[in-house]
């Protein structure tokens, strides 16, 4: 798996597994394999413990890129990615999360 923060000329972000699709030895595209949009937003609370030094802080939402679509993998044509790069580890493993649950046991409590 080659797991790719790609951003589109839509604005949207998009995480997911990513091939280029290559026609004449050229990227014409790419396939992305069940893309999530990364949505990022400002914490929206404080606590007591925030204050000028903390840390900034941020939630980090994934969700289905085409969320009424049956299908799992999209190819997108080269012109519309303005950018790809690698995803922070602790964002690529929430994607690897989100996309590969942990099987739970048909004994275990949820």
């Amino acid at each position: 798996m080659t797991i790719k923060l790609i951003l589109l000329k839509t604005g949207e972000t998009i995480i997911t597994d990513a091939k280029e699709v290559l026609q004449e030895e050229q990227v014409r595209g790419y396939m992305m394999s069940q893309p999530q949009v990364v949505e990022a937003q400002e914490k929206s609370f404080l606590t007591e413990e925030s204050g000028a030094n903390s840390n900034y802080e941020i939630d980090v939402i994934l969700r289905p890129w085409m969320m009424l679509s049956k299908d799992k993998d999209f190819v997108v044509t080269a012109d519309m990615v303005a950018n790809i790069c690698d995803p922070l580890d602790s964002i690529k493993e929430m994607y690897d999360k989100k996309i590969n649950p942990a099987p739970v046991s048909e004994t275990e409590v949820v």
